[in-house]
């Protein structure tokens, strides 16, 4: 059995042999998930000022809306993921350690835009929950990955 097996395999079933730790993780990942998903899509600044603390800019027309709606964009993409992770968690389990690698990709992703298009201090009141989180949630991320790949890997040699 390859990594490419436990991230694609054949077939999608609820026949999850990655241990509980990930699991437990994803479970956690899925809560964090739904509150970050619901606040970029329904907060009425998609949480760019109430969470994130980015200022408000001034200016006619208002451009403020073109960031609330491209961050409740974000959200709405968000909540797409989270209708997936619902999925994989109620009949798709062999999926976690896919979930665990597109959240690496979406981490690494998160970075690149950061340092494509960075935000210096005078664009925060105080530094967003998102920005002190993606290292954190990156190494978590790959270690759930590497867990669920090895256990799946382990628990399929064994029977």
């Amino acid at each position: 059995m390859t990594i490419l097996d436990v991230l694609l395999p054949r077939a999608a079933n609820n026949d999850y042999r990655g241990g509980r730790v990930p699991l437990y993780f994803f479970l956690a990942l899925v809560a964090m998930a739904t509150f970050r998903s619901f606040a970029h899509f329904l907060l009425d600044d998609s949480g760019v000022n109430l969470i994130a603390s980015i200022v408000t800019f001034s200016g006619t027309p208002d451009p403020n809306n073109v960031v609330y709606m491209f961050s409740s964009l974000w959200g709405s993409q968000q909540v797409i993921m989270l209708i997936v992770y619902a999925a994989v968690l109620a009949r798709y389990r062999n999926l976690i350690p896919l979930m665990w690698a597109l959240m690496v990709v979406e981490v690494l992703f998160r970075l690149g835009v950061g340092m494509m298009h960075p935000l210096t201090p005078e664009y925060y009141l105080r530094t967003p929950p998102g920005k002190v989180g993606n290292l954190p949630m990156l190494a978590v991320s790959f270690a759930m990955l590497a867990l669920s790949v090895r256990n799946t890997k382990i628990k399929q040699a064994t029977g």
